[in-house]
Parts: C-alpha cells; sequence; structure tokens
C-alpha cells in the first residue's frame, strides 16, 4: 500500500492513517482509501477483528466526531499533535492558527457547539 505521497506502508505492521497523517505520510484526503481497505478487508483477515475507529487510529470520541462532521478531522489532527483534547484545541485554535478563515472560524465554532450539546465539554469562559 501506498500513501498519495508515494511513502510505501510496510506490510505486517502497518501503521494507522492517524500515524501516517500525523507524520506527514498521509493526507486528509487518504482517509478514503484506508476506509475502502477496510471495508474490503476478507473476513478471515486481522484487519476484519477490529473496528473502523480502530484502524483508522482513532479514539471512540474522534472517531464520531469525525463520523457525524468529516472537516473536523483537522482539528483532531491538531489536538494529537497537540496532545490536548479536541475541546482544548477548538477553544484555542485562534492561539494555534487553526482558524485562518472565516469560514474555519465558523467550523470550529460549530464543532465547539457540538461538543458541548453532548456534555463533552464545559462553555468556554470567554467566546471568541
Amino acid at each position: 500500500m501506498f500513501s498519495r505521497r508515494g511513502t510505501k506502508v510496510p506490510s505486517g505492521t502497518q501503521p494507522t492513517y492517524m500515524e501516517l497523517l500525523l507524520r506527514g505520510e498521509a493526507l486528509m484526503p487518504d482517509i478514503d482509501d484506508f476506509i475502502d481497505r477496510w471495508h474490503d478487508a476478507p473476513e478471515d483477515s486481522a484487519i476484519s477483528g477490529t473496528s473502523l475507529a480502530e484502524f483508522l487510529g482513532m479514539t471512540a470520541e474522534e472517531y464520531q466526531l469525525w463520523a457525524e462532521h468529516p472537516p473536523a478531522l483537522r482539528y483532531i489532527a491538531a489536538a494529537r499533535k497537540a496532545e490536548q483534547p479536541i475541546a482544548v484545541v477548538l477553544k484555542s485554535r485562534d492561539r494555534l492558527g487553526l482558524a485562518a478563515r472565516a469560514s474555519d472560524q465558523g467550523e470550529a465554532e460549530m464543532l465547539l457547539q457540538w461538543l458541548i450539546d453532548r456534555g463533552r465539554t464545559e462553555e468556554p469562559q470567554q467566546r471568541w
């Protein structure tokens, strides 16, 4: 298997999509290739014994957020890179340079509100 940048993924001990993404060896759209690989795996393979979230290298919370809001993937990656919960990254996105465009700020606010509505984080002390 190759990423779009041409890096061969070794067979046997294949890194997850998130590992490759964080190392810069996969791109955001490459997630579709990983999903296809998971769906196409034979029933008796090691892949078939894992959930899609595990195969992608996501936690249950990350997977749920991404499944409901695919654009959240870049915030999930930023949170992983910063070793912070996604809510912390969304609350401090200006400081981290994540909301450079007006549409990005609206997207981040929507994701943060989604987490608040589901009781996964508290309302920020100060709104943007």
